[in-house]
């Protein structure tokens, strides 16, 4: 049987790799009853399947395309392919007639649009970054309870004593008796619950839904009641997804609920929180601080170096800036591979695919 895999320029380094290769080869699937090919668009998702290469069926038909997308290829691509490997697919993509399977790269499907796919296509997301996410929460609110790049950096650069006993500074603080607010107890929600408990601190949350809280959560608020939540915290997680209800959700009038000293952390998307207020609220101090992960704008070809916001947030000492990465952990990136290759086998197979985020009814004429 031959191995080829179809690659634009821009990938044809990774030929390089010792037993680099995806067959081609086609074969009858027990779902489809005809041949199967998939679509891996775009730099994330031509890194998965480098990664996956030895655990997809053996005889798919994989197509790589990579950032900058080949409209003209995509085209092409796109006619044949019965599964869609992606974290976007846009209204201004060529036709995909035959997709029966999208399969993000990423756990939002935000810029997946679903009205541009055929009906009855299954769009799964994938996981395996929770942990890695509660990790950084964690991490983050003891590296500001403890004010852990203040000290250091003065230490570093001035030798300076102050902030220690030996010159009787003012003692920092610590985790343990605070308060914090999740938001979003969903899967990461409840990992951050489950590593902030042992610290010592009390524990609520906020959700859409109705949820039963585990052991060490002291309430959960329905999302509505979160007016009631804020005022109590010393740090707030947001770890909800985006959506109608959660759009905006942290604007002026929230920020201003909560404690002059408290510690605001993103690890979910720039747009549930206002952009201005927030930024208003750390100039002010409004608010104590922030850790901000997720942004409202993010780079492209044209910028690839592009700040986060059109303010610059990362010019104040009260923010913790970092660049979408707090789950992207060589752990999760395993972690994912794992389940993005196992739903595709199963689709092949005819099995149940998991992380089954909703089915298209179809907008578009093909």
């Amino acid at each position: 049987m031959k191995r080829r895999i179809h690659l634009n320029a821009s990938r044809e380094r990774l030929l390089e790799r010792p037993g680099f290769g995806v067959p081609r080869a086609r074969f009858s699937s027990r779902r489809l009853g005809r041949f199967v090919k998939a679509l891996f668009l775009g730099r994330v998702a031509a890194g998965t399947a480098a990664g996956i290469r030895d655990r997809l069926p053996a005889g798919l038909e994989v197509e790589i395309l990579d950032d900058p997308i080949d409209r003209g290829r995509l085209r092409q691509a796109a006619a044949d392919a019965e599964i869609l490997v992606s974290n976007h697919w846009r209204a201004e993509y060529p036709p995909a007639p035959r997709l029966k399977l999208v399969q993000s790269v990423a756990t939002g499907v935000e810029l997946i649009e679903l009205a541009a796919l055929p009906a009855g296509v299954a769009v799964c997301n994938a996981f395996g970054h929770e942990s890695a996410i509660a990790e950084y929460v964690v991490m983050v609110m003891l590296a500001w309870r403890h004010r852990l790049f203040e000290i250091s950096a003065e230490f570093r650069e001035h030798a300076s004593w102050r902030t220690s006993w030996v010159q009787g500074g003012a003692p920092h603080g610590e985790m343990r008796g605070s308060t914090v607010g999740i938001v979003g107890y969903g899967r990461v929600g409840r990992e951050v619950a489950r590593r902030a408990a042992p610290f010592g601190c009390r524990i609520l949350a906020a959700n859409r839904s109705e949820r039963e809280p585990e052991p060490g959560v002291e309430r959960i608020f329905p999302l509505a009641e979160i007016d009631r939540m804020l005022p109590e915290c010393d740090t707030v997680a947001l770890c909800t997804a985006l959506g109608p209800e959660t759009t905006g959700l942290i604007d002026a009038r929230r920020l201003s609920l909560m404690r002059p000293s408290a510690f605001l952390i993103n690890i979910a998307r720039g747009q549930i929180v206002d952009e201005d207020a927030i930024y208003s609220a750390l100039c002010d101090r409004t608010i104590g601080g922030a850790a901000l992960d997720v942004w409202w704008q993010y780079p492209n070809a044209a910028d690839p170096e592009r700040r986060g916001s059109r303010h610059p947030f990362h010019e104040l000492a009260n923010v913790i800036a970092t660049p979408h990465n707090s789950g992207w952990t060589s752990g999760m990136v395993e972690r994912r591979w794992t389940e993005i290759a196992d739903n595709i086998n199963s689709f092949v197979r005819g099995a149940p695919v998991i992380n089954l985020v909703t089915t298209t009814e179809g907008s578009r004429s093909t």
